[in-house]
């Protein structure tokens, strides 16, 4: 008997822990529900197929501190592999450089010395003005969009053109406002607070080398800095080689 209680008081207190867990979720319309998971689910697969790139692109970083221009290239490869170089009036700023395993900060001004990461897929907001992981970035730079694998989805009762994405255990939601005149506006990462994380405006989605890609996008943390990124080519299916996502000694 004691211990079937003992059971009984470990399932009850897990099942509140793992409630807990959980985010509020409005009551909503079930037929809706899977109206909001199939749109979502669409969205998610654009151009999954891509699995490498290659692109250049025009980058403008704005903080309390100033506006700043570079222009990008890169070479990416899902999930979380990239090389991406920075340069201003035609000289080299930075490198950022993922094989997959761990990811390296080059500076080629001295403005910090080179930084090696330990995860694979890390939060980039430390190092850049760019508040998203890794492989978020990625999947932008091969014309997706970096909507989370999720276990529930619905429309937010009060604005039918808004909807919202779970991961079970998750604490956060991504929320997707949806376009008009193209496939989505706006990705917004929520957390508990109803606070934003990140919000990605999509300004224009292009059509290069028969994809549809979003090509012009604006990333901020929702408080004072911000991102915009436009890319002016894009190269889906390139093949890529090995050397590509390292660094070789005395070269970038």
């Amino acid at each position: 008997m004691k211990r079937l209680s003992a059971l009984f008081f470990f399932v009850t207190v897990s099942c509140a822990c793992l409630s807990g867990c959980g985010l509020p979720r409005p009551q909503t319309d079930p037929a809706l529900d899977q109206a909001a998971w199939q749109i979502a689910a669409d969205l998610r697969s654009i151009n999954h197929e891509i699995r490498t790139s290659k692109g250049t692109a025009r980058l403008r970083l704005a903080s309390p501190s100033g506006v700043q221009h570079f222009q990008i290239a890169w070479a990416a490869q899902s999930p979380n592999r990239v090389r991406i170089s920075f340069t201003a009036s035609g000289y080299p700023v930075e490198t950022i450089v993922a094989d997959g395993e761990q990811v390296t900060f080059l500076s080629h001004t001295g403005r910090h010395r080179p930084h090696t990461t330990a995860s694979s897929d890390p939060d980039l907001a430390p190092y850049t003005q760019v508040p998203l992981r890794l492989s978020d970035l990625v999947r932008l730079l091969l014309g997706q969009l970096p909507i989370q694998d999720f276990h529930d989805a619905w429309f937010l009762p009060d604005d039918p053109s808004r909807l919202q994405v779970y991961k079970r255990f998750s604490s956060h939601t991504q929320e997707l406002l949806l376009g008009s005149d193209q496939p989505i506006q706006t990705l917004r990462r929520v957390d508990r607070n109803n606070e934003i994380r990140y919000e990605i405006h999509f300004h224009a989605f292009s059509v290069m080398d028969t994809k549809q890609i979003p090509a012009d996008l604006t990333i901020s943390d929702g408080k004072f800095q911000s991102a915009r990124i436009t890319i002016t080519q894009f190269w889906p299916g390139t093949p890529l080689k090995e050397s590509v996502f390292r660094l070789t000694p005395g070269r970038t």
